[in-house]
């Protein structure tokens, strides 16, 4: 039965309301003045009832406020009680069942099915050494050992219980951390991606200012469009719609490499892509241009799409700076948007450059 914790019964007994607690129960204690209806009692019996009781109703309170070896022992304490006034005209084994309902709380199981049993054969035992006829004691025996049980398997269903519902936040924390993973992911994608195309811009457009006002002033209307693009992209993020089709975001990564002069060879068709794996891809390839662009220093950019009959991959490879995918948050991200999607990511040095090649099952 192990050493009592009363954390654990504190905490159980501190969201019981008054009336699932042990008070309601009181009431069954009118069981120990029935033999009365027959024969009054005499002095004795009603003093030693009433000094029965005095003890019985602590011991019963601080019972069900204990745990393990001390709840066992109160509850025997009780049980005790009873049989002292068993050869007075009193419900004496009311006690028992009082004390076998206690033990019906004690933790592990088996060690009240343990003190339930000894509980019925103390009761048992003193019946039979007063020589008492069955109906004055069999009844409580059967109780014992009805209450106890019922006792024990509330417990068991409270613990069922609890437990369901601490696996139930827990999949509520899961499930909001993962949404908050998600969109720190799409945000990262989306904004970088953005800020990196509107930056290139506005470089360029510093540099037309005094040579092609005109020009200059295209790029800076395009700098307003991708930033419009980019709030749209960040609004679909939060909403849990981010990421185009694979041929949208591979128009809008060529349109991004020609800004930053970056030499793109693309192969494959990417409306061939199924769109569950196309979408998943798409966010892949927005964050590995968006690394080509800032980090990678490449000339050129090649860009394979292939659908096979199990999966469809997507290559990425720069003659830029080799290992220019740094495991950081986007790289972190695209890894675990890949897992999500049953897929992988494989990133090889290529001196010079880079190697990024990803696969989601078709």
């Amino acid at each position: 039965m192990g050493a009592p914790t009363l954390d654990k019964v504190t905490m159980q007994t501190k969201h019981e309301r008054w009336w699932e607690g042990p008070w309601p129960w009181l009431v069954y204690l009118i069981f120990i003045p029935l033999p009365w209806l027959w024969k009054w009692p005499d002095t004795t019996t009603l003093v030693l009832t009433g000094f029965a009781l005095a003890l019985f109703l602590p011991l019963y309170f601080v019972a069900h406020r204990l745990a393990g070896l001390h709840r066992a022992a109160v509850c025997l304490a009780i049980t005790a009680i009873g049989i002292a006034l068993a050869s007075f005209p009193v419900g004496w084994t009311t006690f028992s069942i009082y004390a076998s309902a206690e033990m019906g709380r004690v933790r592990p199981p088996r060690g009240a099915v343990v003190g339930i049993a000894l509980i019925a054969i103390f009761v048992a035992i003193t019946g039979f050494a007063q020589n008492q006829p069955l109906l004055w004691w069999l009844p409580g025996v059967l109780l014992v050992v009805i209450t106890g049980g019922a006792t024990i398997s509330r417990e068991a269903f409270y613990e069922r219980t609890q437990a369901l519902l601490a696996t139930q936040e827990e999949v509520r924390r899961l499930a909001g951390t993962a949404e908050r993973e998600r969109i720190t992911r799409d945000l990262h994608d989306v904004v970088g991606r953005t800020l990196t195309l509107v930056a290139l811009k506005a470089d360029l457009a510093g540099r037309m200012f005094d040579r092609d006002a005109e020009a200059a002033r295209d790029e800076v209307a395009a700098i307003a469009t991708a930033a419009r693009a980019g709030l749209a992209d960040v609004r679909a993020a939060l909403a849990g719609h981010a990421g185009g089709g694979l041929a949208q975001e591979t128009a809008a990564s060529l349109a991004a490499l020609r800004t930053a002069g970056v030499e793109l060879v693309l192969s494959g068709d990417p409306t061939d892509v199924p769109m569950n794996a196309g979408g998943v891809l798409a966010m892949t390839l927005r964050e590995a241009v968006t690394n080509v662009i800032r980090h990678a220093g490449a000339r050129q950019c090649k860009i394979d799409i292939a659908t096979g009959p199990a999966d469809v991959r997507l290559i990425v490879e720069d003659d830029g700076v080799g290992l220019s995918f740094r495991e950081g948050n986007g790289l972190t991200g695209m890894r675990q948007r890949l897992v999500a999607a049953g897929g992988h990511l494989t990133l090889t040095p290529m001196y010079p450059g880079t190697r990024l090649q990803a696969s989601v099952p078709a």
